[in-house]
């Protein structure tokens, strides 16, 4: 191999052929979709708080997280302007129903992160240990503020929000 072609070689793999991790986060596949940083997929099936985990995990991905204020904002904002008025289960979980308001995580690949801002509605959440909520979704009634709501309960079905 000449020389210009071992330097032509070496070009198309820095330039062409290694993907960088911010283009690779851009590269959704369908049917997740690129919005702000991550790619999401929006269903249009409901199912229960824990039929959401289930099904975003069966597609290789997590119930949405949305570790900024900001990001959730964005979603919301997404959500009102689709006008489907319907509520999307979203993967923050309450993982301690005996403390006063609980010990809200999100939940992502098996891993936990505690939430950095508080964007529940009004008297939310009100979730006990005798009457457990703790699944969170965007509640359409209150323009997709964050609600506690029962993860296996037949009466609380819901669309849902998957990231990868």
């Amino acid at each position: 191999m000449t020389y210009i072609g071992l330097l032509l070689m070496c070009w198309l793999y820095a330039t062409v052929l290694r993907v960088s991790p911010s283009y690779a986060r851009k590269a959704c596949k369908p049917p997740f979709r690129i919005f702000g940083e991550s790619c999401y997929y929006i269903s249009r099936h409901k199912v229960t708080g824990d039929g959401a985990f289930a099904r975003c995990y069966h597609m290789g991905g997590y119930l949405a997280n949305f570790e900024t204020l900001e990001e959730a904002m964005l979603m919301k904002e997404k959500l009102m302007r689709m006008r489907t008025g319907h509520n999307y289960f979203v993967g923050g979980r309450n993982i301690n129903r005996r403390k006063p308001g609980g010990d809200w995580r999100w939940i992502k690949n098996g891993k936990m992160s505690k939430m950095t801002y508080f964007a529940f509605g009004a008297r939310q959440p009100d979730g006990t240990d005798r009457a457990p909520q703790d699944c969170m979704f965007f509640y359409a009634r209150e323009r997709y503020i964050f609600h506690d709501v029962y993860c296996d309960h037949d009466s609380y079905y819901a669309m849902y929000i998957c990231e990868k």
